[in-house]
């Protein structure tokens, strides 16, 4: 038998100490648990593996057969998926000076950056979350600078003759020069106007030289280059592939102390639930390549762990393959490393760990990011794609006209509680421990269609932003205000066929056993439990309403009656969440039990009583009611008609999916 080692890894050094059997066990054993870190010892020396290779003959020699039955019968063979994937994911961890794809120096790549010195320091006065160092600043400085001046991105792809829109035809093979731009496949476009016919190749470039000189792309090309900008700008970072067709970047933050998110195409850092509670994205697979090594950080993009799960095996990947070669990948970039360095690594390491297993806390800190729908690219597209978000695609307000608006001054409305009129608005609170509510004196007509608005503004330190405010619609006028903290100040009030709508700012799971926050829901009757919500917005879908920023809630109530003669009523209730950024997005869509005339006993004048509550507990926050406005109002002739049922719209988009 020959003593001479087997071929060594190809892709590192050719050092003898570096043998990829002595990475392979290594490996092995952290993927299984023997080792809970890679050993600190340092890389054994040539005697050693002599010594280990002479040990191996002599066990070779008087034992073969049963070595051979062993490792043929316990032999896995990775999926070759898999093995595909993570091989083409490697050069991510190759320096820029070896990576083939980066064909221009780190100085030519400087040169290319600008100075943004006061882009830092104005983060830096106004950081978009807290703690928020330097290296936060700097890199979200970065991606504001790559998206808005930068980087162009490619869809909708626009004739390069006469400048119109253009259509997808297929593709084609790379030319000699545009393979030799790293160029791995050419999309083609045809000009739509039948009079030009201009056909633009669009070329989805590897090669840095190449991305530099068009400047535009998707998510692909933009995630390479800006993983090159920040590398040569001295921030530690690393790559990120999905499963689900995307790509981003990390970067490491001392002041966080973990791995942060970083997506130049939406310039968006720190927001690693964007795509499972922005976009929607149900994501399998998500795999960090840097120069350090690799892990499976899968857990910090997903909300749904336990199901991820589901989709991970769907996927046909072995967990225990896909360990371990991770492992591999580490062990054989850190083996080459200094003691010193891979003590500061192994420190990295377990602040990393602490981190992705606080699952709670970081599914809390997204409750107060503004996650939506992703911005780059068209918006047919993106619907195509599925990635408007869980409260995306256009909002269409019903049609309507105002018969007779029912607004009154402030001083005029019924004050419960802590409640207080101030110059132009109402404080609901401004303390621990209160409980307001504000009600008009006036019933509206149980059959009546009417519009009631509010612009509120609820301003935190975020230290708790408790607990949030509700509209009441009542069939009694109240004498007294509703439960106090979790009950926003309405639980208690009212019985059944009575609703609220609460906007709920503080996650109260052991009282209430409420979803994530924010969230807008629907309860009838009036009772904070969630198991009385008929319709809830889900998480992600509306922004951090506790910001001290002017928001508008608008409801639109429909009720329409038949000819029947136990004359049965179709009470349809719609909410819509107006931001101060200008979108319009809907919150509720309930059609609320028919009654008969008899079982709502609506004579006389009985109406709805309209209010509006807030309250907080041991946390607080400041809650203002801005504007109220009370309309009574008449559907236009097609809205009048419009069935009660909701009608799904499907538009089919020919676009080809983006492809990393």
């Amino acid at each position: 038998m020959s003593t001479q080692f087997p071929p060594l890894n190809p892709t590192y050094s050719r050092d003898l100490t570096f043998h990829q059997h002595l990475i392979n066990y290594i490996s092995t054993c952290l993927s299984t648990g023997i080792y809970t870190r890679i050993p600190s010892f340092y890389s054994p020396t040539r005697r050693d593996i002599t010594r280990l290779i002479g040990l191996w003959v002599i066990l070779y020699t008087n034992h073969r057969e049963e070595i051979e039955r062993k490792l043929r019968g316990g032999r896995r063979v990775p999926d070759d998926s898999l093995e595909s994937t993570l091989g083409g994911l490697k050069v991510h961890s190759l320096s820029l000076e070896e990576d083939p794809h980066v064909n221009i120096t780190p100085y030519e790549l400087r040169s290319l950056l600008p100075n943004l010195t006061s882009q830092t320091s104005s983060l830096l006065s106004t950081p978009p979350f807290k703690p928020f160092g330097q290296i936060d600043a700097e890199v979200l400085a970065l991606a504001q600078w790559f998206k808005q001046d930068y980087m162009r991105w490619i869809d909708p792809i626009p004739c390069p003759k006469c400048h119109g829109p253009t259509s997808a035809i297929g593709s084609s093979e790379p030319s000699p020069a545009e393979r030799a731009d790293g160029a791995g496949r050419v999309e083609l476009h045809k000009c739509v106007d039948g009079d030009c016919g201009e056909i633009r190749r669009f070329c989805r470039y590897g090669r840095i030289k190449a991305l530099i000189r068009t400047r535009e792309g998707r998510c692909g090309e933009w995630a390479q280059l800006f993983y090159c900008f920040s590398r040569v700008r001295g921030v530690e970072c690393r790559y990120v592939w999905n499963s689900e067709d995307h790509v981003w970047c990390e970067y490491w933050s001392p002041t966080l102390q973990h791995w942060v998110h970083v997506d130049p195409c939406e310039a968006a850092i720190n927001k690693p639930l964007l795509y499972a509670r922005g976009w929607g994205k149900k994501q399998a697979f998500c795999l960090a390549f840097g120069p350090y090594g690799a892990e499976d950080v899968t857990r910090a993009y997903v909300d749904d762990w336990e199901e991820c799960k589901n989709r991970r095996r769907a996927k046909g990947w072995k967990e225990l393959d896909l360990r371990r070669a991770l492992y591999a990948h580490t062990v054989s970039l850190r083996l080459r490393l200094p003691h010193s360095e891979r003590t500061r690594l192994e420190a990295m390491d377990t602040l990393q760990s602490l981190w992705m297993a606080d699952e709670a806390g970081r599914l809390a800190e997204s409750e107060k990011m503004d996650l939506g729908g992703r911005i780059s690219g068209p918006e047919d597209w993106r619907a195509m794609r599925d990635e408007l978000g869980l409260g995306g695609g256009k909002v269409e307000l019903p049609r309507y006209s105002t018969v007779q608006s029912l607004s009154i001054s402030n001083d005029q409305l019924l004050k419960f509680g802590n409640a207080r009129v101030q110059s132009s608005s109402i404080l609901l609170t401004d303390g621990p421990s209160q409980t307001s509510a504000i009600f008009h004196p006036n019933p509206i007509p149980l059959r009546s269609n009417f519009r009631s608005k509010v612009k509120f503004r609820l301003t935190s330190d975020r230290s708790g932003e408790a607990d949030g405010i509700a509209l009441i619609f009542l069939r009694e006028p109240p004498d007294t205000v509703g439960l106090r903290g979790y009950g926003m100040g309405y639980d208690g009030l009212g019985g059944e066929g009575d609703f609220a709508i609460e906007v709920d700012t503080y996650r109260t799971q052991d009282h209430a056993s409420d979803p994530p926050t924010p969230h807008i829901s629907l309860h009838s009757p009036p009772k904070a439990h969630h198991r009385y919500s008929l319709e809830c917005t889900k998480p992600g879908s509306i922004p951090f309403l506790s910001d001290g920023r002017e928001y508008e809630l608008e409801v639109i109530f429909r009720s329409s009656s038949s000819s029947t003669p136990d004359s049965k009523v179709t009470r349809r209730v719609r909410g819509y969440l107006h931001t101060p950024d200008g979108e319009v997005l809907q919150v509720i869509d309930v059609d609320l039990l028919a009654q008969s005339q008899e079982a709502r006993g609506d004579g006389g004048e009985e109406g709805w009583y309209l209010g509006i509550s807030g309250a907080c507990g041991g946390l607080w926050q400041r809650q203002e009611i801005l504007v109220w406005k009370i309309e009574l109002i008449e559907f236009v002739s097609q809205e009048a008609v419009e069935s009660d049922g909701k009608e799904d719209r499907k538009e089919e988009v020919n676009l080809e999916k983006d492809q990393v």
